[in-house]
């Protein structure tokens, strides 16, 4: 795991980094026009993670030939007390909430089950754009807060509930006290109900496939009905 201190300092960093680009010339010709939190994600990712890289000891999961994953676990990976921990950077617009992707449920169950990491931390850059500028940083181990996050098997990655997961930060609720094992347990619940959950719902697809098959072959041939379309 990462220590409070560098935590905090990464926390500190991050915010003080980010206050200066928010209101610079350039930054403000790139958060212009519509769709702005696509537009900005992938630059907070970068020049974060370039930040990171610049301040402390880190490392980026990479494939057989050396080059970076472009689907690892972590965007990258910072030491601290002897280990490698992923960090997931991620970035918003301060007041527009919703339910963002994190991390691939089983590839997170496997690294724990197999002892690779003991933690998986989001360090999230919400800003405000319009005046006043403004930037929150979160730096949170998600495993901490799993009673945040949602889970379904279609997409297969974990989801952060946004709205519940900011206004327990803002009211200083302590993190989960789960052992590790707990948290485990708590992550495998997750994906076993919701497996659960995807197989009834192909079931109920599947029935409703062939309730329309049925009615299908007692129409007596293939008559086109508009009536439900709802054109207009």
């Amino acid at each position: 795991m990462i220590t409070r201190t560098t935590g905090e300092d990464i926390a500190q960093k991050t915010r003080e980094f980010w206050m200066h680009q928010v209101n610079s010339v350039a930054f403000t010709a790139l958060a212009a026009g519509k769709e702005i939190g696509h537009r900005i994600a992938d630059r907070v990712d970068e020049e974060t993670t370039s930040l990171l890289e610049e301040h402390y000891e880190t490392k980026f999961e990479v494939d057989r030939t050396g080059r970076r994953r472009a689907r690892s676990m972590g965007d990258i990976w910072l030491k601290s007390e002897g280990i490698y921990n992923p960090i997931n950077v991620k970035a918003g617009e301060i007041g527009k909430n919703g339910q963002p992707n994190m991390v691939s449920l089983g590839k997170l169950l496997t690294a724990l089950l197999t002892r690779q990491i003991d933690s998986y931390y989001l360090l999230i850059v919400k800003m405000r754009l319009a005046e006043p500028r403004d930037v929150r940083v979160y730096f949170v181990d998600m495993l901490k807060y799993l009673n945040f996050t949602t889970f379904d098997s279609g997409p297969g990655q974990i989801m952060l509930r946004e709205r519940e997961f900011y206004a327990a930060i803002e009211r200083r609720e302590a993190p989960s006290a789960r052992t590790m094992r707990e948290e485990i347990a708590k992550l495998s619940e997750m994906l076993e109900d919701a497996d659960r959950r995807l197989f009834l719902n192909r079931q109920r697809r599947v029935a409703a496939i062939r309730k329309h098959l049925t009615d299908y072959d007692g129409l007596g041939g293939h008559v086109v009905d508009q009536g439900r379309l709802g054109l207009g």
